[in-house]
């Protein structure tokens, strides 16, 4: 997920540049907040679930590991909250177009 970070920083940075419209910046915050947020708690439990013991690629597991997944599947409820918040982002910055001058 680092290098999926990384290409948000870079939509971030370059979209007034190349869409010539610029975009909410509480917006842009609330996604990479929702989105850091659901990455983690998504992908942190997944150290514990291992060190417990599940196997990997099942589907099916004991109801001991049950806390920590339904933790891992809200994390990535959120994540898909702050990807709609993304998409939102774009829709709005076109409704409310603050033209950016080309030239900085």
């Amino acid at each position: 997920m680092g290098a999926v970070f990384a290409l948000f920083a870079a939509f971030y940075y370059w979209y007034d540049v190349i869409l010539g419209v610029r975009y909410n910046e509480q917006l842009g915050f609330l996604h990479f907040t929702l989105t850091f947020i659901g990455v983690n708690l998504t992908f942190f439990p997944m150290h514990f679930l291992g060190i417990a013991g599940q196997p990997r690629r099942i589907p099916d597991y004991p109801d001991q590991y049950a806390f920590w997944n339904m933790v891992a599947s809200v994390g990535s409820l959120i994540t898909v909250v702050g990807l709609f918040v993304l998409i939102y982002l774009i829709i709005d910055s076109y409704r409310h177009a603050e033209e950016v001058s080309k030239h900085k």
